[in-house]
């Protein structure tokens, strides 16, 4: 109602309908601008969302009083005859039948329904294609919708002193559509060559990608509307019935455009074809209006018209179909290709833009990776499986009595749901995904054993807080996979709320596991308030190493202790679960408790002043300076923030701590807190390669130890730059090149059959694979093998050239080659090494001592 009044006021005073929307629309719309601009960057931080929302009420109190004190003058102006114009005399509308009588009215009011109902479904489209370059933060939200609002205001405003220069502009209306559908068109297909990088963080680089996509068609809209309203005062006559109608029209299609957008185009079309239609809209647009002129055949023959639809036509005939899979689809994905992986599958639904891409070695996959709105969400690599089992595996351990209903909020690929169907005691598992579209990509993921179709699972297609608020029931363990915290959305599963529904569904002695994203600079968060948040809830909290960038929030409803010996090692006594834990590096039950970083009074110190996350305060997310914290921005600049994320996964503080932690003494079996202590060395090695990635040369001290010292098989085979996925393709397949026999060799390593891995590394050089450190490992093998006669022929005579190699040959030089030729190699090579000073010199000789891996020992 505000609107109509004002325009009518402004058009007395100001001289003119037109120019007065124009203003009153292009101010309008810039005061958003403020206001979203301002509620981002300052009201939400300061006051938080009830404080902002007060904020918003005074504003309009303001804008009132505003109003209140020139009652007067604006009485005056509406009581003065407004000015004369230009435009040829048009008869009122009936007094009886008003507005709804005049035939010109109707196709203006349907092109302003139509053109609202274009722009917001365009502005879905937009926003879900500018994710897919941009960090998805509510920053990045709010400047993208900030350049629409500004861009149309913009529009309003040029509009109005374009009808005050010609008040015959708005005979532009059909040219002024078919110009944004161009605008459309050419923006899609311009913003490759105008733009570059994906997952851009910086403010100013997610402004110019916003312009680029979105300120020419929405500038364009804001003279379209004021247009419009210039034609329907001009049939309608009465100022306030014109701008009232107009409103309603372009507000209501605003309503519908995107619930459109998003149930029916999105799905139906994917993100190009539905810009082609939104594009091929205007040109109905164009043509409502047109019919709401009066002359229009004339309107038709002039240039305007003529070169906009003409411009149009050809924008839609040549509209570059393709572009979205063979180009924008391929640089959003680039950074995850490096290591071969492709895109299987691609999937666009209401809620977000979903990539599956798999890396594949022999036709087989290797793993899968889901990339969801251009942000790398969950997959199936090492890390990721780890972390994402060690959600269900360490509760299993260490609840009272067998885990019999669990909670999985948010699907993700299915891994935490599959490690809860390993459990044998489990009865129930209840998943609750909000997307739908992520659940059915899990079928490509698992075209066999597919977590779904157990018939324990129960699927909710809801939102996971809102679910927990439903349920009456109540779990054992409740876990997800939730998105990463400062995902537009995702904040509201990160508050201490969300904590405390999650705290009253635990059954008596129930677990909750939650996922802690550290080490991740960009766009950076303030993990401490997350860290309050949960402690604040669950008095008996922890920290866990499931990787060094994935750590494990674990918290409880009164769990007791501690579980016997023989529950705790029980998991490993069963073949099928014992496999599942070793392919995830969880050989044996002492290393769980070697991913222990800190108890309660740990996370206190840790969370230091920072206050906890709250419905009220989702700003609290943000880094703040001064204030360090495990996922900082500075990370890497700043010697307090990466001190401080040293010290948090340094396994020797760790280690003292599991040792003195009353925690650990009230859950864990005695005897099993005196043989773990041990592993945290192990614990060491394993954030080295998840740092590192496999490099065996670089890493062979440790990796001699672990062959020789212990029976682990999967850290060594981390560590050689292979997995068990990799081992069980390898011996199912061979391509005929000397890549499977590598693998082979690897996995022989070990195993310590030691003669067959050099065996399968020398028929893998005899098929002349390069590239690998095949030579050095089959050196290495032929020395554990007891053969170092043939190892020291196959030793290089020359100095390497690389710093891994000339360490690796150094160190075996000094160890197992026992020949004088070879002491002078070592030596000659030791004087010339680079190596870094924490390459501690493990073993001095290649003896294995024997250990049977069947069963675990403390």
């Amino acid at each position: 109602a505000t609107l109509p009044l004002l325009v009518a006021a402004l058009a007395r005073a100001r001289a003119g309908f037109g120019f007065a929307l124009g203003h009153a629309y292009g101010w309008n719309t810039l005061g958003a601008v403020a206001g979203v601009a301002s509620a981002e960057v300052w009201l939400i931080g300061a006051f938080g969302i009830a404080g902002s929302a007060w904020a918003a009420g005074l504003l309009s109190v303001a804008a009132a009083t505003i109003a209140l004190a020139r009652p007067t003058r604006l009485a005056e102006s509406q009581s003065s005859p407004a000015p004369a114009t230009a435009w040829p005399a048009t008869a009122p509308a009936s007094r009886s039948d008003g507005l709804l009588s005049h035939v010109r009215a109707w196709p203006l009011l349907a092109s302003a329904f139509l053109s609202g109902a274009t722009l917001l479904a365009l502005e879905v489209v937009w926003f879900r294609f500018l994710t897919m370059f941009v960090l998805s933060t509510t920053l990045a939200a709010s400047l993208m919708l900030a350049v629409v609002l500004a861009s149309i205001a913009l529009g309003g405003l040029s509009a109005s002193f374009w009808l005050r220069k010609n008040p015959q502009a708005e005979l532009h209306v059909p040219a002024a559509a078919f110009a944004a559908g161009v605008a459309v068109a050419a923006s899609y297909a311009g913003f490759q060559a105008l733009t570059e990088g994906t997952q851009i963080a910086a403010w100013h680089r997610t402004l110019w990608l916003a312009s680029v996509l979105t300120l020419p068609a929405s500038l364009l809209s804001g003279v379209l509307f004021t247009l419009v309203g210039a034609a329907l005062q001009r049939a309608v006559i009465v100022e306030t019935r014109a701008a009232g109608w107009l409103a309603l029209a372009n507000t209501a299609g605003g309503m519908c455009g995107p619930l459109v957008s998003a149930f029916v185009l999105l799905p139906a079309l994917g993100m190009e074809r539905a810009s082609f239609a939104l594009a091929a809209a205007y040109v109905a647009i164009g043509g409502l209006a047109l019919g709401g002129l009066s002359s229009w055949r004339a309107h038709v023959r002039s240039p305007a018209f003529v070169v906009s639809g003409a411009a149009l036509a050809v924008a839609l005939a040549s509209f570059p179909f393709g572009l979205m899979r063979d180009v924008y689809f391929a640089r959003i994905t680039r950074p995850y290709a490096a290591d071969g992986s492709e895109i299987v599958a691609t999937r666009e639904g209401p809620s977000e833009s979903i990539i599956l891409m798999q890396q594949k070695w022999m036709d087989e996959p290797v793993y899968s990776r889901l990339v969801t709105n251009g942000f790398s969400m969950s997959g199936t690599a090492v890390p990721a499986l780890r972390y994402m089992r060690y959600f269900v595996y360490w509760p299993m351990m260490l609840h009272q009595g067998p885990v019999k209903r669990v909670l999985v909020v948010c699907y993700g690929v299915g891994v935490t749901a599959g490690a809860a169907l390993d459990l044998p005691s489990v009865e129930s598992i209840d998943i609750a995904e909000i997307s739908g579209d992520i659940v059915r990509m899990s079928d490509v993921v698992y075209p066999m054993k597919h977590p779904l179709r157990d018939p324990r699972v129960r699927l909710h297609i809801e939102d996971g807080r809102q679910f927990l608020h439903r349920t009456s029931e109540r779990f054992d363990l409740i876990t997800g996979e939730p998105p990463p915290p400062r995902t537009p959305g995702a904040v509201n599963i990160y508050t201490r709320e969300y904590f405390q529904l999650i705290h009253d569904r635990l059954a008596d002695g129930g677990i909750t596991t939650y996922w802690l994203p550290i080490g991740r600079p960009d766009p950076g968060t303030d993990v401490s308030t997350i860290i309050r948040a949960f402690c604040d809830t669950f008095g008996d909290c922890s920290l866990w190493n499931a990787t060094p960038f994935d750590l494990m929030l674990v918290g409880s409803r009164r769990a007791a202790g501690p579980v016997s010996e023989d529950e705790f090692v029980r998991p490993w006594q069963v073949p099928a679960l014992r496999a599942r834990l070793s392919e995830v590096g969880l050989e044996l039950p002492q290393q769980i408790g070697a991913t222990f970083l800190g108890d309660s009074a740990y996370l206190r110190q840790l969370a230091g002043d920072a206050p906890p996350l709250v419905d009220n305060h989702p700003q609290r997310l943000r880094p703040v300076p001064g204030r360090p914290s495990l996922s900082d921005p500075r990370y890497g600049v700043d010697p307090a923030v990466t001190q401080m994320y040293e010290a948090v996964i340094d396994p020797a503080r760790a280690r003292q701590a599991f040792a003195a932690s009353p925690f650990i003494r009230r859950l864990w079996p005695e005897r099993v807190i005196d043989a773990t202590l041990l592993y945290f060395d192990h614990q060491r090695m394993l954030n080295r390669v998840f740092w590192e990635g496999g490099r065996p040369l670089r890493q062979i001290e440790d990796l001699h130890w672990l062959l020789t010292e212990t029976p682990l098989r999967t850290l060594p085979l981390w560590m050689l730059g292979s997995d068990a996925v990799k081992a069980r393709i390898a011996a199912g397949r061979d391509d005929g090149t000397g890549a499977p026999l590598f693998v082979r060799g690897l996995t022989a390593l070990v195993t310590r059959d030691y003669p067959g891995a050099a065996s399968a590394f020398a028929h893998a050089e005899h098929r002349g694979l390069r590239g690998e450190p095949i030579r050095p490992l089959r050196v290495y093998a032929l020395c554990l093998a007891g053969q170092v006669d043939a190892a020291r022929q196959l030793a290089p005579v020359v100095q390497p050239q690389a710093d891994d190699e000339r360490h690796f040959w150094e160190w075996l030089g000094r160890t197992c080659l026992k020949s004088e030729e070879a002491r002078s190699l070592g030596a000659r090579l030791s004087n010339a090494s680079r190596a870094p000073s924490s390459r501690a010199s493990r073993g001095t000789s290649c003896e294995f001592r024997a250990f049977s891996p069947a069963e675990p020992a403390y």
